[in-house]
């Protein structure tokens, strides 16, 4: 019984570290990934990809974010080579599943990979916690507290006065 919790366990770590690593896609020296590769819907990913020598502007299209356009810029590494670099934001009500990405060169030469959507339906405010009459430097106003307040400071009043009469 053991055994066979332990193998369902190591498959899940594979699967889920499988998923959780952004792998490049490759074709004739071009190459496109996404970071990160699994994501919550409503949240915004980077793009960056490699079409050659071509110092001009990549298409990638994906059903998970439509069209976006990449724009050229010099590597850090390598300043003689150039890497497409954007950004695309997913929205709040796309579907949780793999989708294909594809990148498509000037010169058009493609890679493509895949972006993993989840969608853990975000719940629209926070938890509930209470009131929050306490928080913060706001005093609460309510009529028991107001009461309270009155019939404290009314008593410390009466206590002064009768100190003095005693004297």
């Amino acid at each position: 019984m053991r055994s066979v919790l332990r193998a369902a366990a190591s498959a899940g770590a594979l699967s889920v570290g499988i998923l959780a690593a952004p792998v490049p896609a490759q074709a004739d020296g071009e190459f496109l990934r996404v970071t990160p590769s699994t994501i919550q819907a409503g949240f915004q990913i980077e793009i960056e990809g490699f079409c050659g020598d071509n110092v001009n502007p990549a298409t990638v299209r994906s059903e998970a974010f439509g069209v976006v356009t990449i724009t050229p810029v010099p590597d850090q590494k390598n300043p003689n080579r150039f890497l497409h670099r954007g950004t695309a934001t997913i929205p709040t009500d796309k579907s949780p599943r793999a989708y294909p990405v594809t990148m498509t060169c000037p010169s058009l030469q493609s890679a493509t990979t895949i972006l993993h959507v989840v969608n853990f339906g975000v719940p629209p405010h926070g938890p509930k916690t209470g009131g929050g009459a306490l928080a913060g430097n706001a005093l609460p106003t309510n009529g028991f507290t107001l009461a309270g307040v009155g019939a404290i400071a009314l008593g410390s009043v009466l206590l002064l006065r009768r100190k003095k009469r005693r004297t």
